[in-house]
């Protein structure tokens, strides 16, 4: 719309998806349908966040990017340091990236997740 040069004057209707299913379906195949939802929905609220720190800085900027579950670490080919990738919450990026640079995280890097799955 913004590129055409509108712009939205009122709200036409507010709606609610719902998924409904009969006593003859599968449970396996509303599940796996429920699971793509979810993974959806998840993927619109967070974004994947990759940085650099030094190992002996990695306790503090894991607490700032815990992660779903936890932060992901690798060793770097440079001794004494580590890659981290983690979820964060689209909301909370900008200052999260402030708190990152501020404990010495370097290279740090936000991506969009298209899909996700998680347990």
């Amino acid at each position: 719309m913004k590129a055409a040069g509108l712009k939205a004057i009122d709200t036409v209707m507010e709606s609610t998806a719902v998924l409904v299913k009969s006593r003859n379906t599968k449970n396996e195949l509303v599940e796996l349908i429920a699971s793509r939802i979810r993974g959806v929905i998840t993927a619109q609220r967070y974004v994947l966040c990759q940085y650099n720190i030094p190992r002996e800085k990695l306790a503090t900027a894991s607490s700032i990017t815990p992660g779903k579950r936890a932060p992901t670490v690798t060793a770097l080919e440079d001794d004494g340091w580590v890659a981290v990738s983690s979820m964060v919450e689209k909301k909370s990026i900008a200052t999260v990236m402030d708190q990152l640079t501020e404990v010495g995280a370097t290279d740090i890097l936000v991506l969009t997740i298209a899909n996700s799955r998680t347990a």
